[in-house]
């Protein structure tokens, strides 16, 4: 449950009237605390290089664990302020994620009206909201299925960045800049992204572009300084009690000589208000050097709804890797480590509840 928390900006104000300034009588302000708690125990092959497998206790599969604030001022005229503070948390110790930072997840300001919002702080790339909105798991909390969701795009997140995002019609637009903050050049270490969507009935299509200048690590493995260039196009369809969802996506990171194309096809199906399933499979193909492989990521979730704010899951996921991409899996520092193995397999099941 979303609960106000005592206005910043209206103790600010009266404050400021005790001393004689004036303040807008139409200015109007509130803070929301809310928040996701998403635990599972989990199941995995091939662990460890003998083979072993693991159980744990872990973050959820489509949502991590976080707590933020969300704040809005009218400032009249059709113009809102607005800021989030957004912290990423791992729930089995209660340990702060995104390099342990205080608020990893998102962390900006910004001002909205017709013309559309400007935000400035930590947040969600362009590139990343885009494939979500055509990936059936919206790039899944869970790093091995949501794979493309890390380095594949430059970060799921990034720092020091200016977006613009804006709803005409039928048509979405979203642009971003990142600074790169290195003294005597504007674009090193920077990324610029652009997306467009458009929605009528039950169809949407979108698509994007981002670079990320200066790249040095690709899933966690160094490599040399790199622009990594992605594109994606994609789209939804909607009938009844079901959605398609279907994307593409190429990277390039030009001096490590990493190319990705990844095709992936997905379906949401809700049974009743309470039961739904979702079914995504991933297919990625590597180049690297004179090298090539393959990827591929399949997962099936069955969802219950106890209410709004209460559903427990079980999950299913299969990945499968050949030759350039065992090679990276098999990496000590890749993302998520295959220890040499080929193949994983892995099932969990979870308990999530919003506040």
């Amino acid at each position: 449950m979303k609960r106000a928390l005592a206005p910043f900006f209206t103790t600010a104000a009266l404050g400021a009237a005790a001393l004689g300034a004036t303040a807008p009588a139409h200015a109007q302000s509130n803070v929301t605390l809310y928040g996701i708690v998403d635990t599972t125990i989990r199941y995995t092959s091939n662990e460890s290089a003998a083979g072993n497998g693991k159980v744990q206790m872990t973050d959820g599969v489509l949502t991590g664990s976080r707590w933020g604030m969300y704040g809005l001022e009218d400032l009249g005229r059709g113009y809102q302020a607005l800021f989030v503070l957004e912290s990423g948390f791992s729930p089995d110790a209660g340990q702060s994620l995104q390099g342990n930072r205080l608020f990893g997840r998102k962390a900006y300001v910004g001002l909205q009206g017709d013309f559309g919002t400007v935000t400035l702080g930590r947040q969600f790339t362009v590139i990343h909201e885009v494939i979500a909105s055509y990936d059936a798991m919206a790039l899944a909390n869970l790093a091995i299925v949501g794979f493309q969701g890390g380095n594949y795009t430059g970060g799921v997140r990034q720092d020091n960045m200016i977006k613009y995002s804006g709803r005409f019609g039928g048509f979405s637009i979203a642009a971003q800049h990142a600074f790169g903050e290195v003294a005597g050049s504007f674009s090193n270490s920077s990324s610029t992204g652009a997306s467009v969507s458009y929605a009528s009935g039950p169809f949407m299509v979108g698509g994007g572009y981002q670079i990320m200048r200066d790249t040095a690590a690709y899933y966690g493995v160094a490599v040399p300084v790199s622009d990594q260039k992605v594109w994606t196009l994609g789209g939804t369809y909607k009938v009844g009690p079901a959605t398609v969802y279907l994307g593409y996506t190429n990277s390039n990171v030009d001096n490590a000589g990493y190319k990705n194309q990844a095709g992936y096809l997905g379906l949401q199906y809700a049974f009743t208000n309470a039961w739904s399933v979702i079914a995504l499979g991933t297919y990625d193909h590597l180049k690297h050097g004179d090298d090539s492989g393959n990827r591929f990521t399949g997962a099936l979730m069955l969802d219950y709804a106890f209410s709004k704010r209460t559903d427990v899951y079980i999950e299913a996921d299969y990945t499968n890797l050949t030759d350039a991409w065992r090679t990276l899996g098999g990496q000590s520092t890749f993302q998520t480590p295959f220890y040499g193995h080929g193949s994983r397999v892995g099932v969990m099941a979870g308990l999530r509840h919003k506040f």
